[in-house]
């Protein structure tokens, strides 16, 4: 089974052993990158320069760690450098990384995501209930007892992954108004029975959809 060894000082980087000897990657954001010199070590690679030698260039990055460098492959790579090396090490190596490492990554990666979602879910929607109760007393307390026809909700929420900050909003809809793409609107507009539409409104859509074609029209006979 791999297991793996973690460094304090640097948590992307994660340390397991093949074959008695330390098998090291890093994790990055853009995949993970294994060092060149536990690879060549593990398909028994006379060295590391002949190792990569035999790499296309994108297959290759030195990576930064711990205030220097050091010479990583991609997975790409790995499987490249696999297939180069028709030797038992490393089809040995190859069994070990598809059959134990690679699959205990990914369940790691999925149980992270797993977790992060779940309390991402539970943050937004306390947020956003609390936000759209707030929208609706407003507008409870706003309009008194007249009749209002605001009984639809639109709630955005703006999330950044490394910024934990939540901005929810809730936003008063109109009973008659959809939220769409253009591409929706359009087949909502068209179909049968579809979205509902007077005259003039069609109308105002149209001049606008033509003024707007016509200025994109314009601004590319002038720049030619």
């Amino acid at each position: 089974m791999a297991q793996s060894i973690q460094s304090p000082a640097s948590p992307s980087l994660r340390e397991f052993t093949f074959l008695d000897k330390p098998f090291r990657l890093l994790h990055r954001h853009n995949g993970l990158w294994f060092f060149a010199d536990d690879v060549a070590a593990a398909i028994k690679c006379r060295t590391t320069a002949a190792l990569l030698s035999k790499l296309n260039k994108e297959e290759v990055r030195a990576m930064p760690l711990g205030g220097g460098e050091v010479v990583c492959l991609s997975e790409t790579g790995v499987a490249t450098a696999i297939r180069r090396y028709r030797k038992p090490a490393a089809r040995r190596f190859r069994r070990w990384l598809e059959e134990e490492l690679l699959p205990a990554l990914r369940r790691e990666g999925e149980e992270a995501l797993t977790a992060d979602q779940l309390e991402l879910a539970l943050a937004l929607a306390a947020e956003a209930a609390r936000q759209v109760s707030r929208a609706v007393l407003d507008a409870v307390l706003e309009n008194g007892e007249t009749c209002w026809q605001h009984t639809r909700w639109l709630v955005t929420l703006d999330y950044e992954r490394h910024n934990r900050q939540k901005h929810p909003l809730g936003r008063m809809m109109g009973l008659n108004s959809s939220v769409a793409t253009l591409d929706a609107l359009a087949e909502l507009i068209v179909v049968p029975d579809g979205m509902p539409a007077s005259d003039t409104e069609l109308v105002k859509l149209a001049a606008a959809c033509h003024l707007r074609l016509a200025e994109r029209m314009s601004q590319r006979v002038a720049d030619e």
